[in-house]
């Protein structure tokens, strides 16, 4: 059942006698069985709906839009999107204008998140999957994967060892999948100025010449879902298995430049031991400065803020204060306004001010 008031959801069973009498031997009479009646799902179409509780599940839950040409005989394709925050709404309230021009039915996970289990969130993949197959009677009896960041690795992971998943879609991240069970096709969306771009395109390259077909398409942008405009592509994509690449969608990074800055980020990863702050604030600044003529800066930048919440959560957890401090400066320094950041540094404050 819906958490939220927003969801038209109906579901209920009514037991109904239908008072007929029925003789016996000894000419008594006694009432017929009750009737079961159960009344099927009735959700809104046209609209995001952010929460749908699982039946099977009820403590996980997703995000649903449904296009108006939603009928419950309609067999629509499925696209379900994972969340790295477990906001199942984002996804699908950026792409539902696509939804309703294509006629895809929209899933976003509320419960698949960074924050939990690995195997949890890869639990609730199977779980969605099958309720959606059930609920919502999908074209050939199939769903189709997307995940961002986090999202893309459970999307990743348990997509090919779900029979019913024939697509899976992946930006933000990567990680190799195992063996599949069955056939699936692979589409990456690497944003250009995303600290992760080049892991994206190195995976994209090493798979060719594997079972699954693969494409990968760029788009200009940083860690973040990507763009309508951009998206629209998977779409085709679940539609037609491939990608008519444009010079625009096209990867532009060779092989020299990846390995290139693949020894940049391993040598600010040493940074963090054997430079002072004084070093990182001109790093940082001459990074800003390169940034608008070079992507590969911005990228660097983001990598230095993935690294800063990485070691700026051990230290706290090991209430190493004194590095703490170091790398929120260095945090607050590549990536101005971060929300993580800034909590952190809350955190921070209130356990100094305790001494």
């Amino acid at each position: 059942m819906s958490k939220t008031s927003s969801l038209l959801f109906l579901l209920f069973v009514v037991f109904t006698s239908c008072n007929s009498k029925t003789t016996v031997a000894n000419n008594s009479t006694v009432e017929a069985p009750a009737t079961a009646i159960v009344v099927k799902d009735s959700f809104e179409t046209g609209k995001v709906i952010s929460s749908v509780t699982l039946k099977n599940n009820p403590a996980e839950s997703f995000a649903l839009y449904l296009p108006k040409s939603f009928s419950d005989s309609a067999k629509l394709p499925v696209i379900i999107f994972f969340d790295p925050h477990g906001d199942g709404t984002i996804p699908v309230e950026k792409y539902k204008a696509l939804a309703e021009n294509k006629d895809f039915i929209l899933i976003g996970s509320n419960f698949s998140r960074n924050e939990n289990a690995f195997e949890n969130n890869l639990k609730h993949a199977e779980h969605l999957t099958q309720e959606v197959i059930t609920r919502l009677h999908p074209f050939n009896g199939q769903v189709n994967f997307c995940g961002f960041s986090g999202g893309a690795k459970v999307a990743l992971t348990e997509g090919p060892w779900i029979e019913e998943v024939s697509h899976v879609i992946y930006t933000g991240a990567v990680i190799q999948p195992q063996k599949a069970n069955h056939a699936f096709k692979l589409l990456g969306i690497a944003g250009n100025r995303d600290m992760n771009y080049t892991d994206l395109v190195s995976f994209y390259k090493s798979s060719q010449g594997t079972p699954y077909a693969h494409d990968l398409i760029e788009w200009n942008g940083k860690h973040e879902w990507p763009d309508e405009k951009t998206f629209a592509n998977a779409f085709q994509f679940v539609l037609t298995g491939a990608i008519a690449y444009t010079s625009e969608l096209q990867p532009k990074i060779s092989n020299a430049e990846i390995n290139r800055e693949q020894t940049n980020k391993q040598q600010l990863l040493q940074a963090f031991q054997s430079q002072d702050l004084n070093w990182w604030k001109q790093e940082i600044a001459l990074f800003n400065t390169k940034k608008k003529t070079d992507a590969m800066y911005e990228r660097l930048l983001g990598f230095v803020s993935l690294a800063c919440y990485s070691y700026s959560n051990q230290s706290l957890q090991q209430n190493n204060l004194e590095v703490a401090e170091k790398i929120l400066t260095i945090y607050a320094l590549a990536d101005p306004g971060n929300k993580d950041c800034e909590t952190f540094m809350q955190e921070l404050r209130r356990r100094t001010s305790g001494k």
